[in-house]
């Protein structure tokens, strides 16, 4: 079974024990790799049930995994868009005092890719995530972002991260919605 399709599994079963046994065992060389299996162990620190030891366990696997990813990755406009989303989640899972460094990712994920309209959308939209704040900016490319084949279809290839960032989009547009049709 491809690495892709374990992944795909793991997110359904939402199962961290055998996310980090396929991360210490069958390590990808690829940002895919890296930001979903750093999501499976968020999602579970931040919507599931945990023991404190599981807690303690699986916390500073999350800094670990993204410190490694970081290291090779840090100039890769995808792995700073997709990291700085789930910084913003939860910063100190990273090792990180402030959201200020998600930021910048994302800020630097658009600059190495300026017409990408997600990266752009994060850029301008998570920042200061008030509806009120650049709300005809947001509501457009959140609307762009909605009807583009081409993101629609690379959000479906990162699984649960790619769901996360989908709803907030839709969020963003469905909130927006009455202020701009």
């Amino acid at each position: 079974m491809e690495w892709k399709e374990k992944i795909s599994l793991i997110e359904k079963d939402g199962n961290w024990q055998v996310a980090l046994r396929l991360f210490e065992e069958d390590k990808k060389e690829e940002v895919d790799f890296y930001l979903r299996i750093i999501f499976i162990l968020l999602d579970f620190l931040v919507d599931r049930r945990y023991t404190q030891e599981e807690h303690d366990f699986v916390a500073p696997k999350v800094e670990y995994i993204f410190n490694e990813a970081n290291l090779k990755y840090s100039d890769n406009a995808e792995f700073l868009f997709f990291s700085g989303i789930m910084i913003s989640i939860a910063e100190w899972y990273f090792g990180m005092a402030t959201v200020e460094p998600a930021m910048a990712m994302l800020k630097r994920s658009m600059q190495r890719e300026p017409e990408n309209l997600l990266y752009k959308w994060g850029y301008y939209s998570l920042p200061d995530q008030r509806l009120e704040v650049n709300s005809e900016l947001k509501f457009q490319l959140a609307e762009h972002v909605l009807r583009d084949e081409v993101t629609i279809n690379l959000l479906n290839t990162k699984g649960l991260l790619g769901q996360y960032v989908l709803g907030i989009v839709e969020y963003f547009y469905q909130g927006l919605y009455k202020d701009f049709k």
